[in-house]
């Protein structure tokens, strides 16, 4: 009977190594969304997010989320609805807290939140059109990244219909002979500024992160998640006009068997049965027990001066109750 226990014990472990694992999935249209598989989704920038940290997507407004008690990264991109005075005091305890806002943002509701921190930065809505452009010039192509975290294997940045940055120093820039409005003139496409205790990263062109850049731009997007890498990095989806799930689906991750593994179940199941059947589990355990039941009932042990104030107050004499006790630890008949 035992042994059917050992083998059933040995089959169960085995088989919990083997056993398909099954993961829920959210599906979503909505642009620059994470959980957006096709072309206008980012769920390779979400995938190499998740590669290098803990990431958390926030689905909900940031006042409900209670952002502001939280510690990390929190990662908009491309935003397009509008924030509330109680969100956007909720940002503010964050980087006061010292946490960092990433904004990535062109045409959208970026400004909002730059306007309710009352900083001077902005987004400013007008397409640079340079004379380096990968297509036509709606993609530019830029060279120019200052920082040094950036550029590591970055021959190039290509955008795609990108805003810049008014109000704010920049670490990568457009190129000195780009038309923005009616100026020839170089601006900001990523900046840095810096809020309470906190840091604030903005960046013009959320189709930068897309599927359908991710190839052109893996090797500047990869250092940029190294830039922004924290313990923890919330993403907001909350403020993507479409980003309702349409779907939830499962995925089967099937996993071969690691004979490493296997054999430490088969070892474990092996000196388990030794324990047993040699009757040491079972003499440890009542040690185990005897000790704990020794430490609960064990008396506390009494001194000798105790033991007299104890008979002292019942009438006894305390000299004859010492004389007693010298006799009895040098040996003598009690009397003599």
């Amino acid at each position: 009977m035992r042994r059917a226990i050992y083998t059933i014990l040995m089959a169960f472990g085995i088989f919990l190594l083997v056993m398909p694992l099954t993961i829920p999935v959210f599906y979503t249209s909505a642009d620059f969304s994470v959980f957006n598989t096709k072309w206008n989704g980012a769920s390779n920038f979400g995938r190499l997010l998740y590669e290098e940290t803990n990431i958390m997507p926030v689905i909900t407004s940031y006042n409900s989320f209670g952002l502001g008690e939280r510690e990390g990264v929190l990662l908009i991109l491309g935003p397009d609805l509008s924030y509330s005075s109680l969100e956007i005091d909720e940002i503010k305890k964050f980087l006061e807290n010292g946490g960092t806002l990433v904004l990535i943002d062109d045409f959208g509701t970026g400004n909002d939140i730059l306007t309710g921190l009352n900083l001077t930065a902005r987004f400013t809505g007008l397409i640079p059109i340079d004379v380096f452009y990968s297509k036509n010039y709606n993609f530019p192509e830029l060279v120019r990244i200052l920082d040094p975290q950036l550029s590591v294997g970055v021959d190039k940045l290509t955008l795609n219909v990108p805003s810049v940055i008014v109000g704010a120093e920049g670490s990568i820039y457009t190129s000195k002979v780009a038309v923005i409005g009616n100026n020839q003139r170089q601006l900001p496409i990523m900046s840095e500024l810096e809020y309470g205790n906190g840091r604030i990263i903005l960046f013009s062109d959320p189709s930068v992160f897309i599927n359908d850049m991710f190839e052109k731009n893996e090797p500047f997007i990869r250092n940029f998640v190294r830039y922004i890498k924290a313990d923890v990095i919330y993403i907001d989806e909350a403020h993507h006009t479409s980003f309702n799930p349409y779907a939830v689906g499962t995925v089967v991750i099937k996993r071969s068997l690691d004979k490493m593994k296997a054999f430490y179940v088969i070892l474990g199941v092996a000196v388990l049965a030794i324990l047993i059947e040699s009757g040491l589990a079972l003499e440890g355990i009542s040690r185990v027990v005897n000790a704990l039941l020794g430490k609960i009932f064990k008396e506390e042990e009494k001194s000798l001066d105790d033991v007299i104030e104890e008979l002292k107050k019942e009438g006894y004499d305390e000299k004859v109750l010492r004389k007693i006790i010298r006799e009895i630890q040098t040996g003598k008949k009690l009397g003599d």
